[in-house]
């Protein structure tokens, strides 16, 4: 078999792995609500939802550098063997808390993963060359965000289990695709020691401050479990502070933080997802607050992500070509402002002027998407060097999710308020004002120019 041919082989598998994987995650929420009536356990379904976001959001800052010292495609085919394992064995569950487990486990090894698609992507084809097959790649996972629900929500009419009979010989077949074509790359971190104070610093941060910001407005902002919680993430984010200055290989380098035009795109990836976090609750308040049926609420944001499709395909291409971000960043931005400038107008009256200005918020914000796709997992490969790629890939893919952590917290306390609801579509102008101050600062280098 040819170079070419293992090229290939690689990327589909990468975008196989890619779309079934947010598949699964976005009909969660179709398939977890299934799995608990069955088991008896709706009034606990939110744990299906939270302790996988919180291993997702755990593992990713790790990923990096665990992938540079144990060598990025054995990293990335073991995280993904053990999460088709978890999920076959959620798909087997004979009670709530074994598929609930089984899914948390799924979560620690996406996290371990899904930031290496990118860097693979790299390997394979070039730093070049590499943003526009990202495009593609992101471009199907995009499409996961539209199919995810309403497959699920087919196949769960006949079962739920059929969720993971059907997609994980899939995934096995990618993960075949992907162990023939992808190349080994030496590893960076070979022969160093492992961070484990910054690891294990980093767990005590995010797990805890997740779960605090997961279950605020559950258990109330003041009660003993959630400052408990917020008393952990403080100690791990010391402890993580005091391990990085020592370590001689850091889960998170300090050099990165000196490349003002990398801070930049973070601040404006973990903003986003902050004022993205309002798409959300679009459903809810189409339903519940508007009195419309279920199928307007789940299509509202779909000319959105259409768009965001064909965007995440055009902006990969333009990023491959000209190596530019900025005029792709000021679109993000001003989108964003946009949407939330939008959304200031709604208010309690006629429900058909407030579907009108949710529809015209949401397309644009959802629209962006495929600005978020491709600028924060393309950029640092033109101004990272190779030993960074990985480690700097990781802490931006943590912006994101961690921005959406943060946002749901936000969002929540927001929701006990009177209004609840409409303060939460005031986030994204805030985020979005942030947005725009560093787009402002960021600027495109010259290749090979030194930042």
């Amino acid at each position: 078999m040819n170079i070419k041919d293992k090229k290939m082989l690689a990327l589909i598998g990468l975008t196989i792995t890619a779309f079934i994987t947010m598949l699964l995650i976005c009909g969660a929420g179709v398939y977890g609500y299934a799995i608990a009536g069955q088991f008896n356990n709706v009034m606990q379904v939110g744990m299906i939802f939270t302790l996988e976001s919180v291993a997702r959001c755990a593992m990713i800052p790790i990923a990096g550098k665990l992938g540079d010292k144990a060598g990025r495609k054995k990293l990335f085919l073991s995280a993904l063997a053990l999460y088709i394992v978890s999920y076959a064995v959620g798909a087997f569950s004979t009670n709530f808390w074994m598929f609930v487990i089984a899914r948390m486990v799924s979560g620690f090894s996406w996290g371990l993963f899904i930031t290496n698609i990118f860097v693979l992507v790299a390997d394979v084809f070039g730093r070049d060359k590499a943003p526009k097959f990202t495009g593609y790649v992101q471009s199907f996972s995009t499409a996961a965000l539209i199919a995810g629900a309403p497959f699920a929500g087919i196949v769960c009419s006949v079962n739920w289990r059929l969720e993971f009979y059907i997609t994980l010989p899939v995934l096995a077949a990618a993960f075949v695709l992907c162990a023939i074509g992808l190349p080994d790359v030496p590893k960076f971190s070979a022969g160093k020691p492992m961070d484990t104070g910054g690891a294990l610093c980093t767990l005590v941060f995010v797990v805890p401050f997740s779960l605090a910001m997961s279950w605020g407005s559950v258990y109330g902002w003041t009660s003993a479990i959630i400052i408990a919680l917020f008393g952990a993430a403080v100690i791990g984010i010391a402890g993580l502070v005091l391990f990085e200055r020592r370590a001689k290989e850091p889960i998170f380098p300090g050099r990165l933080l000196k490349n003002k035009f990398y801070v930049s795109i973070f601040i404006i990836n973990f903003f986003y997802s902050v004022a993205n976090a309002a798409a959300n609750y679009v459903p809810t308040f189409v339903q519940y607050f508007l009195d419309f049926n279920s199928y307007i609420a789940g299509t509202i944001a779909l000319p959105g992500f259409l768009i965001a499709i064909v965007l995440t395909i055009l902006f990969g291409h333009h990023a491959a070509n000209t190596g530019r971000y900025k005029g792709i960043t000021m679109a993000w931005v001003f989108a964003t402002v946009a949407a939330g400038i939008i959304f200031l107008f709604l208010d309690g009256g006629a429900p058909v002027i407030a579907l009108i200005i949710l529809i015209a918020g949401i397309t644009p914000l959802a629209a962006v998407n495929g600005a978020q796709q491709i600028v924060p997992y393309t950029y640092p490969m033109k101004v990272l060097k190779s030993e960074e790629l990985a480690t700097g890939m990781a802490f931006m893919s943590f912006g994101g999710t961690f921005g959406n952590t943060f946002a749901n917290g936000i969002c929540g306390a927001l929701m006990t308020t009177p209004d609840g609801i409409l303060r939460v579509f005031m986030v994204p102008v805030f985020a979005g004002s942030v947005m725009l101050l560093f787009a402002l600062l960021f600027k495109d280098i010259k290749q090979g120019e030194t930042v």
